[in-house]
């Protein structure tokens, strides 16, 4: 029989440690009955009190409830079955309880009014604070819509001392605070709670109940950032949770607050509660909560909602009216079990909650287009040539911004309508327009093919004139082709001095300058900018902006930036053409940031955004762009959060991934700079998602990838910090060995706390290996170090040899302090493996090393863990006496700001060395202070 109990209490443990979920609570029911089958009265206890947890967990009350009753019937039979743990797991279970009663309609008012009743006695009889019945009764009174009562039970829930058996304090402040916020006291609630947000409390559904709870409040107030905040942070908590509560809050908040898209995101994460919620009450909320937010869905949108192991896909009209139906049928049955309408009303509420003010999250999502603005109508088509050389004229004379509006409201099919030089023009026009939009290579077709019909209708000069624009847009597109591009461009320059016009003659010079540009060519540049410039002004002066933005550009490239900017802001005080006011702008704001004057260049950059808005075009998201690169420079992303997040709208509207994601990436150097990391979090993940979706270049990707693995660290969501920074990883060309040794280095340390010690010492050998080839050998033996630190206790060769690897790169080590840091971190590593060996002596001499070297550079609180080790050291070593000497040296080291673990490592080895003298360790006053310190 010890063999049957022996193999029931292993099926238990092996039930136990399995992950969280259905298959896990299955495991513990078949070990239930294999400690029924063997009548091992004490594991059947702890597989029932397991089972009551799982269902717990699970959001299954349902569950709950016959392995609840098996326990109450076992503890009338043996009381002592139940172990002290096991007794008040039982005890608080019987408040789960009240919670799934109240929830399942099925149960009657009378049945759960009974078992309120007998909580209330079981307390009392153990000597319970009453606080947890008032709760339970407020509950109910709240649910069934008796409001007297509620207000009564509630009052006396807040009057009466908590007790081992009431809710955290956090969930007593939630629930005071949603009862303020019932009565439309917000600012109350607020006061009165937030203060709870800076405590830790360990419990599992805090801080995201407060927070989901004060949102609400923070809206009504107009509090628009504390209701982004509260959002953004708790719905990070629930997003993953299938079971949990709280869901329903959000999806009605992202309904109501213009965040339509995220709570679709979010719904679409949880489609299977729509028929498999844990509760028919969560159900009921639930339904509403989705029902309300797919009304200002798209009807057509798609979902697909599972079922028993089959799909179906619903439009969201017909899921909406599935749900508004599930959600009015429940709260029918709550309300004929209840004997009031009050389920129901506050369905209908839900259904029919208006829109609040707007909420702008932490970082803007793609949204359906917006209807043209007035500014942006096309213009009435009434003689297709006059519009077509309107179009033609507007684009000549620099005004791009009305070429393009003229463009966009001449249709396509008119073309053939134009006198065929005109329709050439035309269709070179379109190809240079779609350029933003369209695949290059489609572009440069048309382009050559408008230009040879130039050439076919004798327009020499203008097919010319586009021919060497044509070599300009390959050279932005060609990585090794920009060398033909400029020659055809010398030949296009050629062929105009020939028999050009002298407006051909200036903008190939220009052309070709801009070409020269890229190719560094500068002397060459320079001459054929002066040639321009002098050209226009005597036979072109429409051009003399033109080719006077230019010379700029180019005073500005070879380094001559005050001569640059002082042409450039004359050239603005003028009137110039649209193409010469945004280049200008453009090249003023880049010679503002390079030159540090952040007051400069941060007003230049909203001018350049505000003139260059209305109407919308690609010219906005380049506006935008440069924006975002010189906050960036300049380092000022988190004082520019709201002009960050004007970008990354402004690049989903104009459909640029790139654009997307590099202004993401800026949002969240702002969010981290202010102390945000969990907005910095959705900041890359919208960066992630837009990248996954699209060819987008690594340079761009990588580091994208690799902060998000540095947040996520940071919010210890470790799996997926290490997915990030795996999938960083892959994307790293073989040449840039400091980029691999950065991820490498970040990803041993996520390794590390995932519990995957072998493959974090990899990681950081990895990175130790690419580091030396940049060649850095300081991160080098950096990385070694914590290598060797990484490796399980078992691997003592390879950790020495590690350790090895590390000393010989030491002399390489120019900054002192960092050498010395390594040296001590190496010392204090052999430190313990000379204690695994069982060789004190050694251990307490290289852990001597460490924590001289420690003090050498002032780290007071890595010395006292020293210390207080090696007095461990000596204690395992047989010798109290020394180890309680440098235990209570350790003390002398202990500051205001140490952490509790060295406080508590401290007091632990001065009480086992007084314990080993025989002294009284309780009256020792040196580790009474430290003790008190520790329970404070």
């Amino acid at each position: 029989m010890n063999e049957e109990k022996d193999a029931a209490e292993r099926r238990f443990v092996e039930a136990y440690h399995m992950p969280e979920g259905m298959a896990r609570h299955e495991a513990l029911e078949r070990a239930a009955r294999a400690a029924d089958a063997v009548d091992h009265l004490p594991l059947a206890v702890s597989c029932r009190i397991a089972l009551i947890r799982s269902a717990y967990d699970l959001g299954r009350y349902d569950l709950m409830l016959a392995p609840f009753a098996w326990c109450g019937t076992a503890e009338k039979r043996d009381p002592g079955a139940f172990d002290e743990w096991e007794t008040h797991s039982f005890d608080w279970a019987h408040k789960w309880i009240v919670s799934g009663l109240i929830a399942d309609p099925r149960f009657t008012l009378a049945q759960i009014e009974s078992f309120v009743d007998q909580l209330a006695a079981r307390y009392q009889r153990l000597g319970y604070s009453m606080q947890p019945v008032h709760g339970a009764r407020a509950d109910l009174a709240a649910h069934v819509g008796d409001d007297e009562a509620y207000r009564e039970h509630f009052a006396r829930y807040l009057a009466v001392d908590r007790g081992p058996m009431s809710d955290c304090e956090a969930c007593v402040v939630e629930e005071q605070a949603g009862h303020l916020i019932r009565q439309g006291r917000h600012a109350e609630a607020v006061a009165h709670a937030e203060h709870q947000l800076e405590q830790e409390t360990g419990c599992a559904t805090q801080p995201q109940g407060i927070l989901t709870t004060l949102t609400p409040a923070f809206v009504a107030l107009g509090d628009v950032d504390r209701a982004r905040q509260a959002h953004v942070v708790a719905h990070r908590l629930i997003r993953d949770d299938l079971v949990g509560g709280y869901l329903d809050d959000h999806l009605v908040f992202c309904a109501t607050s213009g965040n339509v898209r995220r709570g679709v995101d979010l719904l679409r994460g949880h489609l299977h509660r729509v028929h498999h919620s844990t509760s028919p009450s969560q159900a009921a909320h639930f339904s509403a909560g989705a029902a309300l937010l797919l009304s200002r869905v798209d009807p057509d949108e798609e979902f697909a909602v599972p079922r028993d192991g089959v799909t179906t896909v619903l439009t969201a009209a017909r899921l909406r009216e599935l749900l508004e139906a599930q959600a009015l049928d429940l709260a029918a049955r709550f309300d004929r079990r209840n004997g009031s309408d009050a389920m129901s009303r506050r369905i209908r509420e839900t259904l029919e909650r208006p829109d609040t003010i707007p909420v702008p999250l932490a970082v803007p999502v793609a949204t359906p287009p917006a209807p043209a603005a007035p500014e942006e109508e096309p213009v009435a088509v009434g003689d297709p040539v006059e519009l077509a050389r309107s179009m033609c004229a507007a684009f000549d004379e620099g005004e791009f911004v009305t070429g393009m509006r003229l463009l966009r409201s001449l249709p396509a099919d008119l073309d053939p309508l134009l006198p065929e030089p005109l329709a050439a023009l035309v269709a070179v026009r379109r190809a240079i327009a779609g350029g933003h939009v369209r695949p290059r290579d489609e572009v440069l077709a048309e382009l050559d093919e408008g230009v040879e019909r130039l050439v076919a209708c004798g327009e020499h000069d203008l097919a010319n004139r586009f021919r060497a624009r044509g070599a300009g847009l390959r050279a932005e597109s060609s990585e090794d082709g920009s060398a033909e591009c400029v020659e055809v461009a010398r030949t296009c320059l050629a062929e105009a001095e020939v028999a050009g016009t002298a407006y051909t003659r200036v903008l190939t010079r220009l052309l070709l300058a801009d070409l020269l540009a890229d190719a560094e060519e500068h002397d060459e540049q320079g001459v054929l900018a002066a040639q321009a410039l002098e050209l226009a002004r005597a036979e072109v002066p429409e051009l003399v902006p033109r080719a006077r933005c230019d010379r700029a550009q180019h005073l500005a490239t070879v380094g001559d930036l005050e001569e640059a900017r002082a042409e450039v802001e004359d050239l603005l005080a003028g009137g110039v053409p649209a193409s010469v006011r945004f280049d200008a702008l453009r090249l003023l704001l880049k010679i503002r940031t390079v030159r540090g004057d952040a007051e400069g260049a941060v007003a230049t950059a909203a001018e350049f955004v505000r003139a260059f808005s209305v109407p919308r075009g690609p010219w906005t998201a380049e506006a935008h762009r440069q924006r975002v690169a010189s906050v960036e420079r300049l380092g000022l992303e988190a004082e520019h959060l709201v002009e960050l997040r004007d970008a990354v709208a402004a690049g989903h509207e104009a459909g640029v991934p790139d654009d997307v994601a590099k202004a993401c990436y800026a949002l969240a150097g702002g969010y981290l700079k202010a102390g945000r990391p969990v907005e910095a979090a959705e900041a890359l993940e919208e960066a992630v998602r837009v990248v996954d979706a699209d060819d987008v270049d690594p340079d761009v990707v990588v580091p994208i990838r690799y902060r998000l693995g540095q947040v996520c660290a940071r919010l210890d969501e470790t799996e997926s910090a290490r997915r990030h920074l795996e999938a960083a990883l892959g994307l790293i060309p073989p040449d840039e060995s400091w980029r691999k040794a950065m991820v490498l280095d970040l990803l041993g340390g996520v390794l590390r706390r995932l519990d995957r010690p072998l493959e974090a010492a990899s990681a950081y050998q990895g990175a130790a290996s690419a580091w030396q080839q940049v060649p850095d050998q300081a991160e080098a033996a950096g990385s070694l170090v914590e290598a060797a630190a990484a490796l399980p206790n078992e691997e003592t060769a390879e950790c020495a040899a590690t350790l090895g690897a590390a000393e010989r790169l030491l002399p390489e080590v120019e900054d002192v302090d960092h050498r010395t840091h390594l040296t001590a971190r190496i010392a204090a590593i052999r430190a313990f493996l000379h204690v695994q060996a069982g060789e004190h002596a050694e251990a307490v001499e290289q852990n001597g090393v460490a924590e001289e070297l420690a003090a050498q550079i002032g780290d007071v609180d890595w010395q006292a863990f020293l210390v207080a080790r090696g007095a461990r050291f000596l204690l395992e070593s047989g010798d109290a006496v020394n180890a309680e000497a440098e235990a209570r040296r350790a003390v002398t080291l202990i500051t205001d700001a140490t952490p509790p673990q060295i406080l508590g490592d401290t007091a632990n080895v001065l009480e086992e060395a007084l314990r080993a003298q025989d002294k009284a360790a309780q009256a020792d006053p040196l580790l009474r202070a430290l003790n008190t310190r520790l329970e404070a």
